[in-house]
């Protein structure tokens, strides 16, 4: 059973909306460790969640809290439902208790939560990035004013907060195609909607080069750098194609996402639904959903099965997504999201992480739901510092 999984079967457990297939689910994976029936005792203890959720509370700054309240108003969840009071906490509690008991059963003398020295607030990213038109011309969209923001080629682009559609204008048989750029900062993510309608969600430090309107035979776009999410709109006669560091990743309708940054080891492409081929000069390779085709430089592709591809993506809905990462991978990722430069006092520490966590939440508080004296942080300007054991 995957953490989220289990942490989905726990809230719906809570606000009495479990199946009976679930309950028995939940039963069984309560039967097959007393860790994992002390844990369920616990979150069934109302009296005892609420002073932990007060405790909760009382650690967040009045800023990071009410960021953190809009951000939850705002979105739809499915790990954290709908629901008011403290059971909205006691979601993200029960999350975190989740991760730890999972890593402590699994390999308990490597997995060590970490503590935080708090300094100056250090907010989380937000909807930004830069666009580039055919023309060299670069746009901040952060200044940009909403609705019509300039036409390329036959291509309307029309710019909304956190988002940049495309929408084709008149005869879409224009000779030459020209190409326009867009390219989030750490601390950045944005959402563009395609001339054909698909659109694409890219995370910080990400840049995506496409047409503004497609023509011929394919539909054929470059994630440069970083990673994205894409949902294609289905064309049977014209595939949908996205050129990545020597990859070609093919489509016809599908949703799935390529993650290559350059500091990650080779690239990984994961499928949520539908069917993609993906090619390199060497191979091929077809996926399912729930697989993940990934390269590594000078090696083969490798295809991974029954990947939690859902999990994989929960960057576009506000989560960070930890499978059992290592700790500099961990930190890889909050340097992007927060733009800032991880450095060690000492030795990188030798531990594993899992599960997920609101990444609207601010770099302290993050850090303090992972506070067991064990690991210790200093921030200093745009520095965080892990400090030597």
């Amino acid at each position: 059973m995957t953490e989220n999984h289990l942490i989905t079967l726990i809230n719906r457990h809570i606000s009495g909306e479990l199946t009976e297939h679930e309950a028995e689910e939940l039963k069984q994976w309560g039967s097959a460790h007393p860790d994992n029936r002390s844990l369920l005792d616990g979150i069934t203890n109302e009296e005892q969640l609420e002073k932990e959720v007060n405790l909760w509370r009382s650690i967040n700054t009045a800023e990071g809290y009410a960021r953190w309240g809009f951000y939850m108003r705002t979105r739809r969840r499915a790990l954290i439902r709908r629901i008011t009071g403290w059971s909205v906490a006691a979601s993200l509690l029960i999350a975190m208790a989740v991760i730890g008991l999972v890593k402590q059963s699994g390999r308990s003398d490597k997995f060590i939560p970490v503590a935080a020295k708090n300094n100056l607030p250090v907010s989380p990213g937000r909807n930004t990035a830069r666009l580039t038109l055919a023309d060299g011309q670069e746009i901040l969209l952060d200044s940009a004013g909403k609705g019509d923001l300039v036409v390329q080629g036959n291509a309307r682009v029309r710019h909304d907060s956190g988002s940049l559609v495309y929408t084709i204008s008149g005869n879409n048989n224009t000779k030459g195609v020209s190409f326009n750029t867009l390219t989030t900062p750490r601390s950045g993510q944005y959402l563009l909607s395609l001339p054909d309608g698909s659109q694409v969600w890219l995370n910080n430090v990400s840049s995506l080069r496409y047409p503004t309107s497609f023509q011929g035979k394919n539909r054929t776009v470059e994630l440069t750098t970083g990673e994205a999410y894409f949902e294609i709109t289905k064309d049977p006669a014209r595939p949908f194609i996205v050129k990545v560091k020597g990859e070609d990743v093919e489509v016809l309708g599908t949703s799935f996402n390529v993650m290559a940054y350059p500091e990650e080891e080779g690239t990984q492409t994961t499928l949520l639904s539908g069917a993609i081929s993906v090619k390199t000069a060497k191979t091929s390779v077809r996926l399912k959903p729930d697989e993940q085709a990934q390269l590594i430089e000078n090696s083969d592709l490798k295809v991974i099965k029954n990947v939690p591809s859902q999990d994989i993506v929960s960057w576009k809905d506000g989560f960070f997504y930890f499978g059992r990462a290592s700790f500099s991978a961990v930190m890889r990722q909050l340097a992007r999201w927060y733009n800032v430069e991880v450095v060690y006092e000492g030795k990188v520490p030798d531990m594993e992480f899992g599960g997920k966590i609101d990444r609207n939440l601010p770099l302290q508080e993050l850090l303090k739901f992972l506070d067991k004296n064990q690991v210790h942080f200093r921030i200093e300007g745009h520095n965080l510092i892990v400090l030597p054991s």
